[in-house]
């Protein structure tokens, strides 16, 4: 399911609404806007993501960042079988710093989405 999921989002950052509505569909367990910016329009500021974290309900969690217009899969739960034996906790964990390492030091980030017990490597 990752590649036509991946290969179905759009080639840009996607606002928060579209996240929410990834959530609606059966496969689709959680979805959660990592990193992003805001985008002000019409006097309103929308917030959009370049970083997403999605989980395929009860199989697997996949990281997404976007780059150049594409969306990459850049952690997949899938290929570290020991996460499963450890539990969900350290598979967020394993996600959430595949996602840090590729975060641009030099992109503006107005916006992280982060689990309360991960912290950002030293």
């Amino acid at each position: 399911m990752s590649e036509p999921f991946v290969e179905s989002l759009p080639g840009r950052a996607v606002p928060k609404s579209f996240v929410a509505e990834l959530e609606t569909k059966e496969a689709i367990q959680q979805a959660v806007a990592v990193r992003g910016y805001n985008i002000e329009r019409d006097g309103e500021t929308v917030q959009h993501a370049y970083q997403l974290v999605v989980n395929v309900r009860g199989k697997y969690i996949l990281g997404l960042h976007l780059t150049n217009g594409t969306w990459r899969v850049v952690f997949d739960t899938r290929d570290h079988p020991k996460l499963a034996q450890e539990g969900p906790r350290a598979a967020y964990e394993a996600v959430h710093d595949a996602l840090y390492e590729r975060a641009p030091s030099d992109a503006k980030i107005d916006f992280e989405s982060t689990p309360r017990f991960w912290n950002a490597s030293q």
